[in-house]
């Protein structure tokens, strides 16, 4: 990444050699995709982590019990559109050219929770949606049921740049091959490679014609169905698009700037990810699969050159990305407006981008990422109870409760933080990595076989994290815990011995390697005070402004706790604490201080705003004697303004004490 020179000057000679390339010639060798994938990283399944309590387990229950029922109700355009599809007589209104990936976004979602909460009566009622998509698939495995209905041919050649073929496909795939996974069922999945099989033929088959569709997704959906499947023509595939992109391939339906579809120039001169955040984002994180699937130099480089220009010049605070109402997308660097646009969905997208990039570089680098994304931009998205949502997630905003956005984001976002498992921990050869701390327990494959690891903690309240090894015969192998970035000071201990020196890897884990035996006890401590953190000078509304941050949490002022007014203006010295309310936002640590005039102030984790009344918010506020910095940035987004002092207590409510 920016990190190494030489992969910097590597990207530049391969821009500049592959500028007037050739678009993708024939099939590459099989040998070639999948080489240099030994001792590769994988991610831990969802199945196999099981939530206990803590922060994450609540949440869980909450998805399963309220989200998923709350959701049917919304699948009512889609399910009619298939039974016309299939050849049912049915009235009312259909769904358009995107809305049937909300179905498959909410099997996906369901199909998660199965591998926690199994439950014979949903997985009914998801198993006859599924007889529906079998029967509405035309005979030659082409599944968009909205060019069904319209009676359009397969990827029609003059809508294809407008059209959803390939992000409803990816979709549909990626919720078969989790069904297959958390219940054996192979149905959706035999459909999704008849549709894929399909693709492969009309765009790569003897009588194929290069294109792509205008919304990116389907080319990570095909290399997580090579990993299902094993087949790498699915590869070949999402290669193709990839490489298709910026080639003039498809024909504009319009004059939407060509960068909204990654489609200005070649991939190898895309210096940066421009154009729509959910499609672009979508589309860096299929090029990362291609770079994990075949050990292609040009794609990891690409991945690197996107993954540098989001996190280190386009990402908010709270992980957000594309501020422009316009088109949904990125803005230029450092275009990071307090009242930004910020798609729940491209935060979804970016927290996948995230996880490939650590599954690519073995580094707590993207991890820490992934954590910033989740914990804020992903979390405010959805409502606490589990039923609203935002479309839009800006860190200055006024009297805009949550609502039922439902369009693309509500199953986006629940098929996210289902995932938190997988995102939460991998393994490799002799390794196990912690990624998230999450209260539950773990079973992690290995080379010679799984082991399983118990870990207590109240993350993200508290940096206490205690693992336990299962019983069974001793083991030699290592756990990583990842040192957060935030992390500044930190105690381990196996046994109850101290780990002296502590130190971290170059890839920024805390490693330890031995031979485990049942019952061996790990513990960290993360000190987690309060920063109040400055962003880069170039970023305009955080100019004199400072956020306040605790662990992976950003918090944020709500008018109806301060006095009416979300705009505060912090002490000199805020006397900031630190305290639990149990009987707040279903339970928080809210951060409590003064403002320059002496009155009390707090602020609640910015996942917890809006889920009370009307009511304005603000996550950057000024400081009174706060002088910014504009020298040593070395590339950073935010840094810490300063050190303070902070007190935990319980603090009491300030004006107003609403749930």
């Amino acid at each position: 990444m920016s990190k190494n020179p030489v992969a910097t000057i590597v990207a530049l000679l391969g821009a500049a050699f592959l500028a007037g390339a050739a678009p993708v010639p024939g099939v590459p060798e099989a040998a070639a995709l999948w080489a240099g994938r030994e001792g590769k990283i994988v991610p831990v399944p969802v199945q196999d982590v099981r939530f206990e309590a803590g922060f994450w387990g609540p949440k869980m229950r909450v998805h399963k019990d309220r989200t998923i029922p709350h959701s049917w109700r919304y699948m009512e355009h889609d399910i009619r559109s298939l039974r016309k599809a299939a050849g049912e007589k049915t009235d009312g209104p259909f769904n358009n050219t995107w809305g049937e990936a909300n179905l498959y976004k909410f099997i996906e979602t369901i199909a998660h929770s199965l591998g926690m909460f199994p439950d014979a009566g949903l997985e009914k009622q998801v198993d006859e949606v599924v007889d529906l998509i079998r029967r509405a698939q035309r005979a030659n495995g082409y599944s968009h049921v909205f060019i069904i209905n319209e009676g359009k041919p397969d990827w029609d050649p003059e809508f294809l740049d407008g059209s959803h073929d390939g992000y409803v496909l990816g979709h549909l795939i990626e919720a078969a091959i989790e069904y297959h996974a958390n219940t054996g069922k192979r149905a959706l999945l035999d459909i999704a490679c008849k549709a894929a099989d399909e693709a492969y033929e009309h765009f790569l088959g003897p009588k194929g014609v290069p294109g792509f569709c205008g919304h990116a997704e389907l080319e990570m959906a095909l290399v997580e169905l090579s990993r299902a499947t094993g087949r790498t023509r699915y590869v070949e595939l999402a290669r193709a698009f990839v490489e298709w992109r910026g080639r003039r391939m498809v024909k504009p339906v319009g004059a939407t700037p060509r960068a909204y579809f990654q489609d200005a120039v070649p991939l190898r001169q895309q210096r940066n990810l421009d154009g729509h955040a959910v499609r672009s984002t979508f589309f860096a994180t299929g090029v990362t699969d291609l770079a994990l699937a075949t050990g292609d130099a040009d794609h990891r480089l690409a991945a690197g050159r996107f993954w540098d220009s989001v996190t280190l010049r386009r990402m908010t605070i709270t992980g957000s990305t594309g501020p422009r109402q316009e088109h949904e997308a990125f803005g230029e660097d450092h275009e990071l407006p307090d009242d930004g646009y910020h798609g729940s969905c491209a935060a979804c997208g970016l927290v996948d981008f995230a996880h490939r990039m650590f599954l690519l570089e073995g580094q707590a680098d993207p991890a820490d990422v992934l954590e910033r994304v989740l914990y804020n931009a992903v979390l405010h998205g959805i409502s606490l109870d589990g039923t609203d949502s935002y479309y839009q997630n800006p860190l200055s905003d006024a009297g805009h409760p949550r609502y039922n956005s439902w369009v693309c984001c509500p199953p986006n976002l629940s098929r996210t933080v289902f995932q938190v498992g997988r995102y939460a921990c991998a393994s490799g050869g002799h390794d196990v990595f912690f990624n998230l701390y999450v209260a539950g327990t773990v079973r992690a494959s290995l080379e010679d076989g799984p082991v399983v690891l118990k870990v207590g903690t109240g993350y993200p309240w508290e940096g206490k994290v205690r693992i336990t090894v299962a019983p069974g015969p001793a083991r030699r192998f290592a756990i990583n815990l990842r040192r957060p970035g935030w992390c500044e000071t930190a105690a381990l201990k196996v046994n109850g011995e101290a780990v002296a020196p502590l130190r971290t890897t170059d890839r920024g884990y805390f490693r330890l390697e031995r031979e485990w035996r049942g019952h061996d006890v790990i513990e960290l401590d993360m000190e987690m005070p309060v920063r109040l953190v400055e962003a880069h000078p170039l970023i305009k509304d955080g100019v004199g402004k400072v956020a306040v941050q605790r662990g992976p949490l950003i918090h944020g002022f709500e008018a109806l706790d301060n006095l009416g007014k979300a705009a505060v203006e912090l002490g000199e010295d805020p006397r900031l604490q630190v305290g639990e309310r149990a009987d707040l936002l279903g339970g928080v640590r809210v951060v409590t201080g003064q403002d320059a005039d002496g009155k009390p102030v707090m602020a609640v984790p910015f996942y917890a705003m809006a889920n009370r009344e009307k009511t304005a918010q603000e996550v950057w506020v000024r400081q009174r004697g706060m002088k910014p910095g504009d020298a040593w940035w070395e590339g950073r987004l935010y840094r810490p303004a300063h050190k303070i002092t902070v007190r935990s207590v319980a603090p009491g409510p300030t004006q107003k004490d609403g749930r």
